[in-house]
């Protein structure tokens, strides 16, 4: 074998170790990124899902206190209701909404986020 091959071989051998490298750092960051692409979606996923459920609690009790309140309009006297409706104000149902609202967010954060974790 000609001495002066060597060098070349040396040189072919570092080149080829070059390209095994760079796929084995690509394979290793594409497991990385699926992995946490993985572990995000669930996460947003099981968040998305806790998210809708309190937003429909939310509105279903909105509604269900307007309903109240409009009703409440046809069975109580009329001098009665032109007396509330002097002292209570326009917003009030948003408001109790709201307070009600804030209620049930803090009572899901505060006891039914852990057990819904444990079952995801």
């Amino acid at each position: 074998m000609p001495v002066f091959l060597l060098p070349l071989f040396s040189t072919i051998a570092n080149v080829a170790r070059l390209p095994a490298l760079a796929a084995f750092f690509t394979t290793l960051a594409a497991n990385l990124v699926a992995w946490f692409t993985r572990f995000m979606s669930r996460g947003a996923a099981f968040n998305l899902v806790v998210v809708s459920l309190i937003v429909g609690l939310a509105l279903t009790a909105t509604a269900a206190i307007n309903t109240m309140a409009f009703g409440l309009s046809f069975v109580l006297p009329d001098e009665l209701v032109r007396g509330i409706s002097m002292i209570m104000p326009t917003n009030a149902v948003p408001c109790v909404s709201a307070v009600f609202s804030a209620k049930l967010v803090r009572w899901v954060w505060e006891w039914q986020l852990v057990a819904l974790a444990f079952k995801a």
